[in-house]
């Protein structure tokens, strides 16, 4: 399987997926702001995610997973999925720790690219970071981690992130071969979320949402049979789960 997932993110970084019918499948990971993404892709990958209140994740980051035999063989390497030059600010990294960093510091480089003029931008929906990760603890997976929703703009952003987001996963959304994984955090009600009724209309028929369930330890006390009727896939079920 490993030669055929290699073909894949070569395929990718051409740019020619676009034109291939149905497209090459994605994990798509999507929910609201502050939901627990960075949990599961930090489960998921075991790299460190930026983190914290409101719109942290400021463009769409493609982390590439592939397995090895040994650690001797592990490497890792950040860079930007566009067609200029690669900044001196991209490249190998010696630790999976340092992979957080380097994800901040071409993120404030995007952003500034977007801006110009010495501006910087509230957001990046056109170009993603790109992780690429070889290392013996991890699955050979493919992952997309996308911004949380917008619901207002706060101090320093400009009004049309809003738009810009929904902008971002939508696209994502309506793509046939995007497997979307819903986040949703255990202390909100799950009829209400934000990525669930978005995915809901992106896909009618539930073939490709898996919904994930983060933050039990913020059930309050009274909601525990609604998590597990979420939990048995009763409460607002999901075709997958």
């Amino acid at each position: 399987v490993k030669p055929y997932i290699d073909l894949i993110d070569q395929i990718r970084a051409l740019g020619v997926e676009r034109d291939l019918e149905g497209g090459i499948p994605q994990i798509a990971v999507m929910g609201d702001q502050s939901s627990g993404k960075s949990s599961v892709l930090e489960a998921l990958s075991g790299v460190q995610f930026p983190r914290g209140p409101g719109l942290v994740t400021k463009c769409a980051t493609e982390v590439r997973m592939r397995s090895c035999k040994n650690s001797e063989l592990s490497s890792y390497r950040v860079s930007l999925s566009w067609s200029k030059p690669q900044p001196e600010e991209a490249g190998t990294v010696v630790t999976r720790e340092d992979i957080e960093g380097k994800i901040a510091l071409l993120t404030e480089l995007l952003l500034a690219d977007r801006g110009g003029g010495g501006k910087k931008a509230s957001f990046e929906k056109e170009h993603a970071i790109v992780v690429e990760m070889v290392a013996p603890d991890i699955p050979d997976l493919t992952i997309i981690d996308l911004p949380g929703m917008v619901r207002t703009a706060v101090d320093g952003q400009d009004e049309s992130v809003i738009q810009d987001v929904k902008s971002l996963l939508d696209r994502y959304l309506k793509q046939e071969r995007t497997v979307i994984l819903a986040v949703v955090p255990c202390n909100v009600d799950i009829a209400t979320v934000g990525i669930i009724n978005d995915a809901r209309k992106a896909d009618p028929q539930g073939q490709r949402t898996i919904g994930v369930l983060t933050k039990p330890d913020l059930i309050a006390r009274g909601e525990e049979e609604s998590v597990v009727e979420t939990l048995r896939n009763v409460k607002a079920p999901l075709e997958l789960g």
